[in-house]
């Protein structure tokens, strides 16, 4: 995806591409008001990866429904208790499929997305911060500019990369093979079942399908 500046697209990789220009600009002006614009663009990136991953459990025709449900106020969060694929458990189970497939993939870290959305969120409420805090050379920004690289570097972990580019990857529930559904809903809510024991079920899942074959 080539980045145009004067075109915006709803797109996490694309965003960061923004964040970019915006702290070559900080970097190059000493200007804090290009940071405090890149905590936003980092805001608004997170909350698309999360949305991105629901939206990749359900199927086609439930899409809609999604965003339009994810748009108040703490939606994401509500969709999510309804649809749970943001879940750390099911977020386990999307890594076990993939590395069983042979395509990489670490569990998406809900809850590191949303402690770095409050933490950006302290920079984008600037109101309350002191002109001396506004300050481009001042620790705040400077902790501002540090938490803008580690949005960049979770998000790029979260995706697998090739070649440069980046690609969101999910697990429809509703398609997958009833013996699969079992073990997902299992896994769920098992305190006793280890990753490795819900691996190497799903593991024999896909042999006996593939001998069927």
């Amino acid at each position: 995806m080539i980045y145009k500046p004067d075109i915006r697209i709803n797109n996490p990789i694309y965003l960061l591409k923004q964040v970019e220009e915006l702290l070559k600009i900080a970097n190059s002006h000493k200007n804090s008001s290009s940071l405090i614009y890149a905590a936003l663009e980092c805001r608004i990136a997170l909350e698309l990866m999360d949305l991105n991953f629901l939206l990749h459990s359900v199927t086609a025709t439930e899409r809609e429904q999604i965003i339009i449900d994810s748009k108040p106020y703490k939606g994401i969060d509500r969709v999510n208790k309804k649809v749970g694929a943001l879940k750390q458990k099911y977020q386990y189970f999307l890594q076990a499929v993939c590395e069983l497939l042979d395509v990489g993939i670490e569990h998406y870290d809900y809850k590191k997305s949303k402690d770095l959305q409050y933490d950006v969120s302290t920079y984008i409420h600037s109101y309350h911060m002191t002109n001396e805090e506004l300050e481009y050379e001042s620790e705040d920004m400077k902790k501002c500019y540090d938490l803008i690289l580690e949005v960049d570097g979770f998000i790029k972990s979260s995706m697998p990369e090739k070649d440069g580019t980046y690609t969101m990857l999910g697990m429809e529930i509703a398609s997958m093979p009833e013996e699969d559904k079992q073990v997902l809903n299992e896994w769920k809510v098992s305190n006793t079942m280890t990753y490795e024991e819900m691996k190497e079920t799903l593991s024999e899942n896909i042999r006996l399908r593939r001998e069927k074959k």
